[in-house]
């Protein structure tokens, strides 16, 4: 039995203290991506709109799945040897991570689906994608239904014994739904623009704000490749940190590359300024003709300038 003292070392059999850190990397990644999308768009539209409810709540769910994990840790969760008193903490801990991690990746998708429903300008379009949502909501709500009593209902939270169902298969077909709607929100993006006569470089853009998504989908059949060989009779308490920290990860992409298409405006806005001015500047005008003809403004601290947030577009 390893001593209280030797669990904040990271070694091949103790592995808690690397699941903490990785918990709280992880959630306060996601934390910034979603304040970022979150400032960015109230500026831009002045409201708040129904994917942004939808955005919150994810965020506060994968909050709440952090901190199971977290807690977890902190009794031991990916040691290989846990006090006994400790397993009942770990696997109520865990037992709430999975239900919250359902709903939480639910939610984002949802919020691109509105998101993506306030663009369509087709009505084929925009019925693909209503049921798109309906799709990701009922194979959720059947999920979390089967998540939620997967080890029945006297002690549904004894996740890490033996009078559970077949958890690899059940969390096999869950990765294998994620996966798929996933796939689809990325071929969703390809639809909303392939009709439009607007240049392929800016079509390759939108798709490029969607297309990172492979990356929640690469982590989802990662905690899928490490749930399934694992089973009660193989120490779950350690074996099930590896799947532990990808759920944390394909969390964290997920929210983050569902506020990228939010935040890419305010950046490209901000390039595109920068470009102008150094555009104007290669045609030979000073800071002080940028200034005396409008295009920059000085600052209250005198020989410093800053961009003026409408440049005109160059003509050379």
């Amino acid at each position: 039995m390893f001593s209280s003292e030797s669990t904040h070392y990271i070694t091949t059999n103790t592995q808690a203290t690397g699941v903490g850190i990785s918990t709280w990397f992880l959630m306060s990644v996601s934390m910034i991506m979603y304040l970022s999308r979150q400032a960015v768009k109230f500026v831009m539209l002045r409201k708040v709109q129904l994917d942004d409810y939808l955005m919150s709540a994810a965020m506060l769910l994968s909050l709440g799945l952090s901190l199971g994990y977290s807690f977890a840790s902190e009794h031991g969760f990916g040691n290989e040897f846990v006090a006994s008193g400790d397993r009942d903490s770990i696997q109520k801990a865990y037992y709430a991570a999975d239900v919250l991690y359902i709903p939480s990746l639910c939610l984002v998708k949802l919020a691109l689906v509105v998101f993506f429903n306030n663009i369509a300008v087709d009505e084929r379009q925009k019925r693909i994608i209503l049921c798109l949502g309906g799709f990701s909501t009922l194979s959720m709500l059947a999920t979390l239904f089967a998540a939620s009593f997967q080890c029945g209902t006297q002690r549904a939270w004894e996740v890490m014994t033996l009078h559970c169902f077949n958890q690899s298969a059940f969390w096999i077909a869950h990765g294998v739904l994620d996966m798929i709607t996933d796939m689809s929100l990325i071929l969703v993006s390809f639809m909303l623009v392939w009709n439009l006569h607007i240049p392929l470089a800016r079509k390759a853009v939108v798709v490029g704000c969607f297309a990172p998504r492979v990356l929640v989908i690469a982590a989802a059949a990662c905690r899928v490749a490490y749930l399934a060989p694992t089973s009660a009779h193989n120490n779950p308490t350690f074996a099930l940190w590896k799947s532990a920290v990808c759920a944390e990860v394909q969390i964290c992409l997920s929210i983050s590359t569902a506020c990228m298409p939010c935040i890419k405006p305010f950046f490209a806005g901000i390039e595109a300024g920068v470009w102008q001015a150094d555009q104007l500047r290669r045609q030979g005008l000073s800071l002080d003709d940028l200034y005396n003809k409008g295009y920059v403004k000085k600052n209250t601290e005198g020989d410093s300038s800053e961009r003026s947030e409408s440049l005109p577009k160059s003509k050379g």
